[in-house]
């Protein structure tokens, strides 16, 4: 039988002051380019008392680059873009139908290099009113829903050990919560944001 979750995971009231701040200036990313995902917390149609849901997509398996995998909604830059929020908003709505005026935007997790050429920048946000995740494109084969006390369930997380990338180490996480199981770039995401919502309180 798998261990229960460590603790209940409703969010903490002050997680925006844990986050990155939403406009906090960037490095530059030398030779990779920009990206940004937002990690969605949803919380309509749950019981009270119930922790939110975090909404992420599996990639269509017809993708050039990340097919198949689990990920929050997101991408590259568009040239009609105002930042990379705007960028990250824009393919939530693409991507599952997320009215971006249903958003608020908390702040930010750490930068995410991937050894296919992109700094990933996640934002995080919280859903408001009523709103059910879909497929809206057909780059998404599906959407997940996973409760955020399910993803801190230790029986669905596997360390993978570390690796070295451009003189940097990493650690590699893993939750298994489907198959494929979640793994990369995002449950790097995904681990700094339940390291957040379980830390101490800032200041």
């Amino acid at each position: 039988m798998k261990p229960g979750p460590e603790r209940p995971a409703l969010l903490p009231p002050d997680l925006g002051l844990r986050l990155d701040g939403t406009h906090d200036v960037l490095e530059e990313p030398g030779a990779l380019r920009f990206a940004a995902v937002i990690g969605l917390l949803l919380d309509n149609g749950r019981a009270p008392g119930m922790d939110p849901s975090l909404v992420l997509i599996e990639r269509s398996s017809a993708l050039r680059q990340h097919a198949g995998q689990l990920a929050f909604p997101g991408g590259k830059p568009e040239p009609s873009d105002r930042d990379l929020l705007d960028t990250a908003l824009r393919e939530a709505e693409e991507e599952v139908a997320l009215q971006r005026e249903q958003v608020d935007v908390l702040g930010r997790l750490s930068p995410v290099p991937t050894p296919t050429g992109y700094m990933i920048i996640p934002f995080v946000g919280r859903v408001r009113g009523p709103w059910q995740p879909r497929r809206a494109s057909p780059e998404v084969a599906r959407v997940l829903t996973p409760s955020l006390s399910q993803l801190m369930d230790p029986g669905v997380y596997v360390n993978a050990g570390q690796v070295e990338w451009r003189g940097q180490s990493y650690e590699r996480h893993e939750y298994r919560i489907a198959e494929p199981p979640l793994w990369g770039a995002t449950a790097r995401m995904v681990w700094d944001l339940l390291e957040r919502i379980r830390g101490p309180l800032p200041g």
